[in-house]
């Protein structure tokens, strides 16, 4: 691999990276917090989803990158 796809996965990690970063402090805040628990239950989901788009989008340039290398 060129050293140019290694920077641009290696920025694509990085993003990532900060991106789910953030959604896990949400979720230990909200964990952590007095509110009801319902409510905790449906944020929390909300931020799973959250996790999960990230992640595949994350896949999804990962693989754009790697396009060019058989």
């Amino acid at each position: 691999m060129d050293p140019q796809s290694q920077k641009k996965i290696d920025d694509i990690m990085i993003e990532t990276n900060e991106k789910v970063s953030a959604i896990v402090n949400e979720i230990r805040d909200i964990r952590f917090s007095k509110m009801d628990e319902d409510k905790k239950q449906v944020k929390c989901d909300k931020l799973r989803e959250e996790f999960e788009k990230v992640m595949i989008e994350e896949e999804k340039k990962i693989e754009k990158v790697m396009e060019k290398f058989p």
